[in-house]
């Protein structure tokens, strides 16, 4: 999915040309506009080497943050996240290049980081600063990017007004810096970018980092600033309006097409020369479109594979986008959203245990209880709840010497709430995986009741009391959760399928009770 690069780059150049305005730039040719959107047979690919040694990760909550890594050689990536960037908080991870071949400028030295997950993108710019080992004079440096581990090459965007070497980062791959000229574009420039999102990106960059070092070493050099509105013009037409298109297609192609209609607006706007119709292209229906198509997607990987770690962070995040761009009120997507969450976050808990007492003499009791419970996540209160039938389907109370007639009592088994803790993903697991479970339940309390018939003497009850729930009481008290008032599962056997995890125990003590018991848990989506 690409970005919102040529809105963000046109910020920036309009903020930190002299020209202050596109009007006042140069026109564009036809021939060279045309040459932007001439897409080479063969786009120039690089051969990255990362180091996994100096790798760092860190949580990046939606309010942002800072995150910093170190390469072997000493240079250092500062990332700055600004708030709501990420929808969600994300884990960022950051993996210094140790070496780049296949660099069609520059003079071979490359001082680059790969930030993943490989094709976030950002709501709002992060900015990379790079403080390479060896110092790169201003007019000599030439920043960069690229596609998952090297395609797609181009310049990449600086932060014009700065000393410091810093690009705006929209979407997460690999980005540097390298030693060269300007001069060094001109020859290879055919070649850079495999698609005309990717060569307008590195067009704009090109004059932005000329008009950085024009206003860094104060240079009358570099011309009057291109005006790009007839690029932009031509963008429309070959990209945006396809893709929007096609956005119904996948959840790929509308996110795709929602990132480039955004950057399509902003660069209208920042451009002065947006239609009265232009916001037209940003509307409920393009967003529900996206909405629709991603959360149905969500939907079936979690029907079908049993992925559940996925769906409450993909209907979240497009919550809180319609938030972001103010016009989620109302949504049918965002509320069939809520309802493909509930479908897919069911569960069926089987709970099975046997309580025992020998009292060492010939007597005591033994009772078995089993429950199945729905449990289901409720969107409104953002729980995972439910309940049903403890029931009693056995009791036995013996006493020495004596007839005994038992009586079973069930009661209510609770589920309060349950919890996965997610696994990341990973080269053999994509999807990501659950860690562990937590489930907070009360079992309930049990009424067995018997009627005792001793020789010479009459018959006498026992009334109904917790015989079972009595043993569970006592050999479960350290998983007691005293606030929430249940029972706490913890380390569980995860298993595959349908078939989430189990958790089995035998329990006993010097009293003469034992419980054995087991908690399996059932994916079970509507």
């Amino acid at each position: 999915m690409k970005t919102l690069w040529a809105g963000i780059l046109v910020l920036v150049f309009v903020s930190g040309c002299s020209t202050g305005a596109p009007s006042g730039g140069k026109p564009s040719s036809r021939q060279d506009i045309q040459s932007v959107f001439e897409i080479p047979a063969d786009p120039y690919q690089v051969e990255v080497t990362t180091d996994p040694g100096q790798l760092v990760e860190q949580v990046i909550p939606e309010s942002g943050g800072t995150i910093r890594a170190t390469a072997a050689d000493g240079s250092i990536f500062t990332l700055e996240v600004p708030a709501d960037a990420v929808v969600v908080e994300t884990l960022i991870r950051m993996t210094p290049v140790s070496a780049i071949s296949g660099m069609p400028f520059g003079d071979g030295s490359a001082y680059a980081v790969q930030l993943e997950p490989d094709g976030l993108q950002l709501i709002n710019p992060a900015t990379l600063t790079i403080t390479p080992a060896v110092e790169i004079p201003v007019d000599q440096q030439l920043m960069f990017g690229y596609q998952g581990q090297g395609t797609d090459l181009i310049l990449a965007a600086p932060v014009v007004e700065s000393k410091e070497i810093k690009i705006l980062v929209d979407h997460f791959s690999g980005y540097g810096v390298t030693k060269g000229l300007l001069a060094d574009i001109e020859p290879v420039r055919q070649r850079i970018g495999g698609s005309a999102e990717a060569r307008l990106q590195s067009r704009i960059a090109e004059e932005l980092s000329r008009e950085r070092q024009r206003q860094l070493l104060g240079s009358s050099e570099g011309g009057t600033a291109i005006d790009f509105t007839s690029y932009f013009k031509e963008y429309e037409e070959q990209v945006v309006k396809p893709r929007i298109a096609a956005a119904g297609e996948s959840c790929a192609a509308g996110r795709l097409a929602l990132q480039t209609v955004l950057g399509h607006e902003r660069q209208q706007q920042l451009l002065g020369v947006a239609e009265d119709n232009a916001n037209s292209l940003l509307d409920a229906g393009l967003m529900d479109t996206v909405a629709s198509v991603c959360m149905k997607e969500e939907y079936e990987i979690c029907r079908d594979d049993h992925v559940i770690t996925n769906i409450i962070p993909a209907w979240l995040g497009l919550e809180r986008q319609f938030q972001l761009l103010g016009i989620g009120e109302g949504s049918p997507a965002l509320e069939s959203a809520k309802q493909y969450v509930s479908k897919c976050l069911r569960f069926e808990l089987q709970f099975h245990s046997e309580g025992i007492f020998d009292d060492g003499g010939g007597g005591g009791y033994a009772s078995v209880v089993e429950a199945k419970t729905i449990v289901q996540f409720n969107t409104t209160d953002l729980s995972t709840r439910g309940e049903a039938p403890l029931i009693n389907q056995s009791y036995e109370f013996k006493l020495e010497g004596c007839s005994v007639t038992s009586q079973r009592g069930g009661d209510t088994f609770t589920v309060m709430s349950l919890a996965y803790d997610p696994e990341p993903a990973s080269v053999g697991k994509p999807q990501g995986s659950v860690r562990d479970f937590t489930l907070n339940y009360y079992p309930g309390n049990t009424k067995e009741s018997a009627t005792i018939k001793c020789e010479d003497q009459p018959a006498y009850p026992i009334p109904p009391a917790p015989m079972w729930s009595g043993i569970f009481l006592v050999l479960h008290e350290s998983e007691m959760d005293m606030q929430a008032g249940g029972f706490v599962a913890k380390d569980w056997d995860i298993m595959s399928g349908d078939y989430l995890a189990k958790k089995e125990w035998v329990l006993d003590d010097d009293l003469g009770i034992t419980e054995v018991g087991t908690l399996k848990l059932y994916h079970r989506p509507q």
